[in-house]
């Protein structure tokens, strides 16, 4: 999107017509900024859901259909949501597997504070109706993945949404 040059002459009527000019220029540009916001909510879902399967992530697959994405235009953000509950697991890792292969970033995100360490813990999966042992399971960060992958492709998809 290019930005257009406004002649005007310095008359009242020249005046208001290079006014009108620059608000239609502004509604546009709130427009494409609404499309960008948008562009990158639905790039971002298909990244996430993309980066569950590359990782490994998928077991019952509700971690992948639960990744939704919203867009208000009113307040002009957009949001990439994963809504399975176990899914900040998935992301972070737990136990000592874990905190042996943390989240990238993972200030606040504490590892095995049940104390179990080498120990580990049993547990009941309701898909299989069986207990099962583990130390953990290691971070695949498939958010984190989502946004860089976001923030490399952030300049080719505004080219496509101002270029329109």
């Amino acid at each position: 999107m290019s930005v257009p040059k406004i002649k005007m002459k310095l008359t009242t009527r020249s005046i208001e017509k290079a006014i009108n000019e620059v608000k239609a220029y502004k509604r546009q540009l709130s427009e494409k900024a609404a499309a960008l916001i948008e562009a990158l909510v639905d790039a971002g879902v298909e990244i996430a859901k993309a980066q569950v399967r590359e990782l490994g992530a998928v077991y019952t697959g509700q971690l992948e259909e639960s990744i939704t994405g919203f867009f208000d235009p009113e307040a002009g953000i957009g949001i990439i949501r994963a809504g399975a509950p176990y899914a900040i697991y998935v992301e972070f890792g737990t136990g000592i597997v874990g905190k042996q292969n943390p989240h990238p970033a993972p200030e606040g995100w504490k590892y095995d504070i049940n104390e179990h360490g080498e120990r580990g813990w049993y547990y009941f999966n309701e898909r299989d109706q069986k207990w099962h042992w583990t130390k953990g399971m290691a971070s695949r960060p498939f958010m984190y993945n989502t946004l860089l992958e976001l923030q490399r492709q952030v300049e080719d998809i505004a080219r496509e949404v101002f270029g329109k």
